[in-house]
């Protein structure tokens, strides 16, 4: 019985020790991490590079366009340069201010995506109205800014005339013109389908007179017009219109319009 306890006492010893042999000195696990990490970190370079390699811009789409051809943008802003670029070396602010150089245009966004495609995200400035002045006819902005082009994009817009404006400038400054734009934009942006009954106006002299678009009526306003005097004179022309007699001209220039036949 003693001599099996001893016994089983001194392979359970011997065990112990061949268990500390197979142990790992703590140098040993070091060294093991040390090796781990580096090589880990060879594939993280090898990764890197072929990223670097391969992340290339070849092509470039532009988004948010409605009016403006993608291709002048393009040239106009010189695009094309960055070609076979690396994506850690595109400039992102160089391009949106190269492209904001067309008023019309405002960068919402610069994007990549891997393995080639540069995405830029636009805004086009809408047209509020067309201003024919002495000098030719622009464009005006929903922001009030005044562009002048060979080429008109949008013509289903107000037609204005009478409006004065500097057209050196790249915006409206002159504070009638600029009141008038508030109050057109305001009639767009919360009665779009008022704004579009507006065919033209003219603002010479001390009234406005406009032309509503499918009405065959002159319709007098005050100078200072608000936009809240649209939404009435829209059902004032559903009225003219359900009538039996034709009315050439409405003075809505006071509280209650006038018509005349």
């Amino acid at each position: 019985m003693k001599n099996n306890k001893f016994k089983n006492q001194f392979n359970e010893s011997k065990l112990r020790k061949k268990l500390r042999k197979n142990q790992m000195s703590k140098k040993q696990k070091d060294i093991l991490k040390k090796m781990f990490i580096s090589f880990l970190g060879l594939i993280l370079i090898c990764i890197f590079v072929i990223i670097i390699n391969k992340a290339k811009v070849l092509r470039v789409e532009l988004r948010g366009l409605n009016f403006l051809n993608p291709i002048d943008i393009i040239e106009e802003a010189e695009l094309s340069k960055y070609n076979n670029r690396s994506f850690f070396n595109i400039p992102k602010k160089e391009i949106k201010n190269e492209i904001e150089k067309n008023i019309r245009l405002e960068v919402e966004n610069i994007k990549l995506s891997f393995p080639d495609l540069l995405i830029i995200n636009l805004k086009e400035k809408e047209t509020l109205f067309l201003l024919e002045s002495e000098t030719g006819i622009y464009e005006i902005t929903d922001e009030g800014y005044i562009i002048k082009n060979d080429i008109i994009y949008n013509y289903d817009v107000p037609y204005i005339t009478g409006l004065t404006i500097n057209p050196t400038n790249t915006k409206i400054e002159n504070d009638y013109a600029q009141y008038f734009v508030s109050v057109i934009y305001e009639v767009k942006k919360n009665n779009k389908d008022i704004y579009n009954l507006i065919s033209e106006i003219n603002a010479f002299g001390n009234d406005l007179i406009l032309y509503p678009r499918g009405y065959p009526v002159q319709v007098i306003l005050e100078k200072y017009v608000k936009a809240s005097k649209f939404i009435e004179l829209a059902a004032i022309l559903k009225t003219v219109r359900e009538q039996a007699s034709a009315t050439y001209r409405i003075d809505f220039r006071f509280d209650e319009a006038i018509t005349v036949n």
